[in-house]
């Protein structure tokens, strides 16, 4: 049987921050839903973004903004773009329908469309307690 490629999944900000601000431990949880082999890639738009939040937020929000920097350390960082140069959803949107076995990880109501509609699966936060996958993984 040949080796199934695995899977890439881009979260973006939003989703980086669940752990954060909802307690919900999104490594274990996409091992949960996923019944596939993947590894997570960081754009490097999305740790831009996340430094430059850093600097205007406080209290809770910037606990979160913390974490999701840790957690986002973890994992290799993909090239996109340049932050501010086009918004992140689209650079995001982009790299998903131009590359293949690619699972966005976004809250995003806008995102999450545009990518279903183009058969992209997403993974979103529902309840804000757990994860769900949208979209097939062949």
């Amino acid at each position: 049987m040949p080796e199934r490629r695995e899977w890439l999944v881009i979260p973006d900000t939003n989703f980086l921050l669940v752990p954060g601000q909802f307690g919900v431990d999104i490594i274990s949880e996409l091992n949960r839903v996923l019944d596939v082999r993947f590894r997570i890639a960081v754009p490097n738009v999305v740790l831009q973004e996340l430094e430059v939040i850093e600097r205007k937020s406080r209290g809770k929000d910037l606990l979160a903004i913390r974490m999701a920097k840790k957690l986002a350390e973890r994992f290799e960082v993909v090239e996109m773009g340049r932050f501010g140069e086009r918004p992140i959803d689209d650079q995001i949107f982009d790299f998903a329908v131009k590359n293949e076995r690619v699972i966005v990880g976004t809250n995003d109501k806008g995102l999450k469309r545009r990518l279903r509609e183009r058969g992209i699966p997403v993974v979103y936060l529902r309840s804000k307690k757990i994860l769900e996958l949208e979209g097939m993984l062949e």
